[in-house]
This record gives structure tokens, C-alpha cells and sequence, in this order.
């Protein structure tokens, strides 16, 4: 699905042939739209909806939103709840837009520094507040053993390959052809937040056994489940949150 863009001209007109919809401009071929492949509409300037079409929109779980000449929403119509509301779609959505890596980009630099002055708070650290996530990174990067960082790299597989089935879970679906199309990865994104909170009992893996380590990390997944789980809840949360802030 895609979002449909409409710059209005005087007699520009929306309407319903269903299962689509039909634009219809002055001196021009008709266009259109099947329902089924649009996510949001946005139209600027003029363009005359009839009551079937916005009807449909809703009925279809389509946005509409309708911007004056110089860009400024002056309006929007919602449709009602669906599976095209779903994070998959709305990560879609902005990830189709000239800024969204930008912006989903800064949320999860936000999200890093949540994640990071948690772990800080955790090694007891006074101004754990204020500290920078590079900071944090450099002690880390200071600190780990070369078996911490190889323990490091087999819990990010773990939670890579468990994310994705939490998140399907959730309402994310990985494979939809549009997303593939970007370079975003979010299991892989998630489980590097979440790594953070198994930071504190990685610095102290200073005996290589490297037969043992994946029993070892596989037991210290367990014995973190349900708080992994509910790190993973605060996260997409958050991220639906954001969703919907810049929609």
C-alpha cells in the first residue's frame, strides 16, 4: 500500500467507483485508485470529495488529510480501525516520506540513550543522568573482554531471532514487500536496545569457553525472559506512539 497524493485543481473531483477511487481533473484522463492499495490520502488545494468516497475511505481504514495551498493541515477525516493501522503499515507510511529514516532515526537514537543511562544507572554511577550514550559506549568498548564481546554477539543473535517472532506477533510483519525495500531492520534494531541490559553481567565474562557460551547465553536469556519481554512491550509501545505523533 501506498499513501495518494492529490494537488487540487478548480473542478478537481474524488469519487467512487468502486472498488477504487476515481479522480477526475478538467482536460485529463481519469485515474484510478483501488482502495485496497492506498494507506493515506493527502490532498492540497482544491479537490471536491463526494460523501461514497469519503464513506469508502473510512469504511477502508483510510486517512484522509486535506493542507491549504501553502502546505498547513487544515483538516482530516479518519477512517475507522484495521489491519492498515498496524505498525507495519504506519512504518510504511514513513518511511515513504523525504524525512522518515530521519525521524525514525532520531526516535531510536532517543530510545539508545533510554537504554544506555539505564544500564548506567544499574553500574551504580553517580551522574548516570547527564552521561553521554558515546560515553557509555567507549566504556563499554574499554571494558568488555574479548569473551564478553563474543557473548555479546551470540545475544544479539538470540534476541534477533526471538524479536522477530515477537514482533510478528505483534502486528509486525517483516516481509511485506515495501518494507524489504528499505534498509531498516527492526528486530536487528531492537535487539541491540535490548542488549544493553545484559551490559552489566557481560563485563564480568573474563574466561574464554567458547563451547559453554551459547548454553551460557541461552540460560541467561531465560533467567531474563519476562523482563526482556516487558523491555520489548515498552519499546514497540513507544514506537506506536511515535507512529502516530508523525502520521
Amino acid at each position: 500500500m501506498r499513501p495518494l497524493y492529490i494537488d487540487g485543481v478548480p473542478g478537481c473531483r474524488v469519487v467512487l467507483d468502486e472498488p477504487a477511487l476515481r479522480i477526475v481533473v478538467p482536460e485529463s484522463a481519469d485515474q484510478l485508485f483501488p482502495l485496497s492499495r492506498i494507506s493515506r490520502v493527502v490532498c492540497k488545494g482544491v479537490v471536491e470529495w463526494s460523501m461514497s468516497a469519503l464513506l469508502a475511505c473510512a469504511d477502508a481504514g483510510i486517512n484522509l488529510l486535506f493542507l491549504h495551498k501553502n502546505g498547513e493541515v487544515r483538516a482530516r477525516w479518519l477512517g475507522t480501525g484495521s489491519e492498515r493501522q498496524s505498525l507495519t503499515q504506519r512504518l510504511v507510511d514513513l518511511l515513504s516520506r523525504a524525512d522518515g529514516k530521519q525521524r525514525y532515526d532520531n526516535w531510536y537514537l532517543s530510545m539508545q540513550k533510554l537504554a544506555a543511562r539505564s544500564f548506567a544507572r544499574r553500574l551504580g554511577m553517580s551522574e548516570w543522568r547527564e552521561v553521554s550514550i558515546n560515553e557509555l559506549k567507549r566504556l563499554v568498548a574499554m571494558n568488555l573482554s574479548s569473551e564478553g564481546q563474543y557473548r555479546a554477539n551470540l545475544l544479539v543473535g538470540l534476541l534477533h531471532s526471538e524479536l522477530l517472532v515477537l514482533l510478528s506477533e505483534s502486528g509486525f510483519c517483516s516481509d511485506d514487500e515495501a518494507l524489504l525495500s528499505t534498509e531498516l531492520d527492526l528486530a536487528a534494531d531492537l535487539s541491540k536496545l535490548l542488549l544493553w541490559d545484559f551490559y552489566p553481567a557481560l563485563l564480568d565474562a573474563d574466561k574464554p569457553d567458547n563451547e559453554k557460551a551459547m548454553v551460557a547465553m541461552a540460560v541467561l536469556y531465560q533467567q531474563r525472559e519476562d523482563r526482556l519481554y516487558l523491555l520489548f512491550r515498552s519499546a514497540l509501545s513507544k514506537l506506536q506512539q511515535f507512529l502516530l505523533a508523525v502520521s
